[in-house]
C-alpha cells in the first residue's frame, strides 16, 4: 500500500490498512494496543470458513470440499490394486 510522506516500518511497528481499522472498530490517529501472535493453520481455515464475505467463504469451503474428495478419489481408484484374502 505504500507509507506517507516516507514515513518506514520498523520490524517492531505494524501498519494497518482500512479494512483491518474497520474490522478492530478502532479510528484513526488513535493510540491501540494490539497484541500479535503468529496463527496456526488450523485458525487461519477457520477464520476463512466464518469469513464475513460470502465469496471468500464459499471458496474456501469448495476447496476443502475438493481437496477431500481427491483424497477419497485417489484411495478407492488404490482398491483394485489391494487384495483382500477372506
Amino acid at each position: 500500500m505504500g507509507t506517507p510522506g516516507g514515513i518506514s516500518i520498523t520490524k517492531n511497528a505494524v501498519a494497518l490498512d482500512y479494512d483491518a481499522i474497520d474490522v478492530l472498530g478502532v479510528r484513526f490517529n488513535d493510540l491501540v494496543e494490539l497484541e500479535l501472535k503468529r496463527a496456526s493453520s488450523a485458525e487461519i481455515y477457520k477464520w476463512f470458513w466464518f469469513h464475513p464475505d460470502l465469496n471468500v467463504r464459499i471458496s474456501i469451503r469448495l476447496g476443502i470440499a475438493g481437496g477431500l474428495l481427491g483424497i477419497l478419489g485417489f484411495c478407492v481408484g488404490l482398491l483394485p490394486f489391494i487384495h483382500f484374502s477372506l
